[in-house]
């Protein structure tokens, strides 16, 4: 069986090679983002609950959030609220994405809220916009950014051209696209048409989609659980 591709950030990418590892399914790490801390601080001031979207955003925030985890905090994704808890805030309302998440939101709070969003400097705008359009507040602090890596490790380069590599897992939409601008620089474009794609949601797949590849699986809920079992579906 040939390797899995797995373009996540360093620490994220270990944690799923050792998933993969557990699925006897050997893995070629290429991080195609670094995650680091901006030291953003929150603005003082009265909110009615946080949001968070990723676990990042509270596991990279600064030390100022102390004073606001007796908020209630709503999140994205399960891991997201994991996260969340165990830094001391309450997770309240947990929905897969954030078109699922922004309806619970508008029943929860039908008057004018303020809402303290840990965010990351590069993120979709489904959640921000839609509460705004209803009257409510979003103060996004923007506590963490992924930088862009520059080229994809060797070992991927040399496996991915050599027809070495039976699937790649991609985890958001942005790097997707980063490893599709790597890949294209390259000249190995081509190669990677022929590999399997497992996209975490059908917004991750949009940027393999665009470029025509064929083989792209999306997983059936948006977390790592359902995303490996997709991938284990199909080498079974």
């Amino acid at each position: 069986m040939k390797p899995v591709l797995v373009l996540r950030a360093v620490e994220d990418a270990a944690r799923t090679a050792e998933k993969l590892r557990a699925l006897g399914v050997t893995s070629v790490l290429s991080p195609v983002l670094e995650i680091v801390p901006t030291g953003a601080k929150i603005p003082a001031g009265k909110y009615d609950a946080a949001l968070v979207s990723s676990a990042k955003g509270v596991e990279l925030s600064d030390d100022d959030t102390e004073a606001f985890k007796t908020l209630p905090v709503h999140a994205i994704g399960a891991k997201t609220a994991e996260a969340a808890r165990a830094r001391g805030w309450r997770p309240d309302i947990v929905a897969g994405s954030a078109e699922a998440i922004l309806p619970l939101l508008l029943a929860r709070y039908p008057r004018p809220a303020r809402f303290l969003y840990l965010a990351g400097c590069d993120r979709q705008s489904t959640l921000e916009a839609g509460l705004c359009a209803s009257g409510h507040e979003v103060i996004a602090v923007e506590v963490y950014e992924a930088r862009a890596a520059q080229a994809l490790a060797p070992e991927a380069v040399a496996a991915l051209a050599a027809n070495r590599i039976d699937a790649a897992l991609h985890y958001s939409r942005r790097s997707a696209e980063i490893f599709l601008t790597l890949a294209r620089a390259l000249g190995i474009i081509e190669q990677i048409r022929i590999v399997s794609h497992f996209a975490l949601s059908e917004e991750v797949a949009k940027p393999l989609l665009r470029e025509g590849f064929a083989n792209v699986s999306v997983a059936e809920r948006p977390d790592e659980e359902h995303l490996l079992a997709l991938l284990a579906k199909r080498e079974h």
